[in-house]
């Protein structure tokens, strides 16, 4: 069995895998934010406040339900690799898979059931009702995180660069072809659905055959007995993993819901622009999260806790500083981006993007600290700092959108960022110190 030995420092190849990942999220996020635009237009503000909720809700639900086989399978499968212990990682990849479906098939199931509830509270006829219950397939196109991670484990940024264009390719090409042949709202939601499980046909494809070349399937069976005997903790790991993933649902998917719910589907679609863009704008420092995420697990299997520190520090300051300048560049600009890309009815997000970017910014300084928790296995931690944070930031949007509008849910942002960077960094430094100081008294 082969595996990857990346060589280099670990900022420098973080920052080397991040730039793969970057190429094609560049692209992917052009693409994205062109179909956002196209939607718009297309729609109109209402029309695609409707059609931002849609897909909210089944976002939402699927991130409620997934299981973040992702982060499990980076976290046990290091060290399986590391030892060259085959039925291990076969079982990993197993058990990423059950979750993924049976995440996926609750979650569609979940989309059916909460239609007609959501519909009351938000004014929808039959017709949207049946329309958002149609959209349930992309809760599988969305669950893909064994195939990501099985690519991130074997160091195939490149493959993942590739699979990240696929389904924002498909989707503009559909979108704009709606929008110019004037299709309605159902074409609009079916074009989505369709891309989604595009690329996720293709990033299976690609994580599969990256993993068959490396020999890890060899003597792959069927069978689904102990899949949890090489991995102990790894359910629990996973549960938890999923808690903490769907807590960062908050402020993107849940909070278009919540702007709907109090301010009504045009400031939700309002919503959903500045989010896209505020939030596009920083995706280099989620890449970077990517691509550091498995050295720093390396770093801690190796117990070097002096690299690790350097690490983190480097990748937090560069990271504010890439949220520093791009905040710039929104405040500035917001406005004639909005105006350029979307229309000028839909000027009227500029404020929002501002502050969406304002929190990210100061969230990002401490960006190391929750891969470096999850690498020690401690997702609880960071799962306790995104509640508590979501629970602030939920707090904030309840108070301040009817009493300042849409730029309600901006101070939200800024207040989540702040709150959860600082606890973020806080519980890292005194897990790392602990480490350090029980491994100096076994020495």
């Amino acid at each position: 069995m082969t595996h990857p030995h990346p060589q280099g420092g670990i900022l420098k190849r973080a920052v080397r895998n991040a730039g793969l990942l970057l190429g094609g999220k560049t692209a992917a996020g052009v693409m994205q934010l062109g179909t956002f635009a196209m939607a718009a237009r297309g729609l109109g503000l209402e029309g695609f406040g409707v059609f931002s909720v849609v897909v909210a809700q089944v976002m939402l639900l699927t991130g409620l339900a997934q299981f973040e086989s992702n982060q499990a399978i980076i976290r046990y499968g290091v060290p399986h690799l590391n030892s060259r212990d085959l039925p291990a990682v076969q079982a990993l990849f197993k058990a990423g898979t059950l979750l993924d479906l049976g995440a996926s098939t609750l979650a569609a199931l979940a989309t059916v059931i909460a239609a007609p509830f959501m519909a009351g509270r938000l004014g929808w006829g039959p017709d949207l009702v049946f329309l958002a219950q149609c959209a349930a397939p992309l809760a599988f196109a969305n669950s893909i995180a064994t195939p990501k991670a099985i690519l991130r484990l074997l160091n195939r940024f490149d493959l993942l660069t590739a699979q990240a264009v696929i389904t924002p390719a498909f989707r503009l090409v559909l979108i704009a072809i709606l929008a110019l042949t004037g299709g309605g709202l159902a074409w609009y939601i079916a074009a989505w659905v369709v891309a989604g499980w595009l690329g996720a046909i293709a990033g299976g494809v690609l994580a599969w055959r990256e993993a068959w070349r490396h020999d890890l399937l060899t003597g792959f069976t069927p069978s689904l007995r102990g899949l949890s005997d090489a991995n102990p903790g790894m359910w629990r790991f996973a549960i938890l993993s999923n808690l903490n993933s769907s807590v960062q649902l908050v402020p993107t998917q849940l909070a278009v819901m919540i702007v709907a719910w109090m301010l009504g589907p045009a400031a939700a679609g309002l919503f959903r622009i500045a989010r896209e863009l505020g939030t596009g704008m920083i995706k280099p420092i989620e890449l970077m999260n990517q691509a550091l995420y498995p050295d720093l697990a390396r770093l801690i299997a190796a117990r070097s806790w002096d690299r690790l520190r350097r690490a983190a520090v480097r990748a937090g300051l560069a990271a504010f500083g890439v949220g520093i300048l791009v905040t710039g560049l929104i405040w500035l600009l917001g406005p004639l981006i909005v105006d350029a890309v979307f229309g000028r009815e839909f000027v009227a997000a500029a404020p929002v993007l501002v502050a969406v970017g304002a929190g990210t910014t100061i969230r990002v300084l401490a960006f190391p600290a929750d891969p470096i928790m999850f690498a020690l296995g401690r997702p609880g931690v960071p799962l306790a700092v995104a509640v508590v944070s979501a629970l602030l930031f939920v707090g904030l949007m309840v108070w301040r959108l009817p009493i300042d509008g849409l730029i309600g849910a901006g101070w939200a942002f800024v207040g989540m960022g702040l709150l959860g960077g600082l606890l973020s960094a806080i519980a890292a430094m005194r897990m790392v110190r602990v480490e350090r100081v029980s491994q100096q008294g076994t020495a």
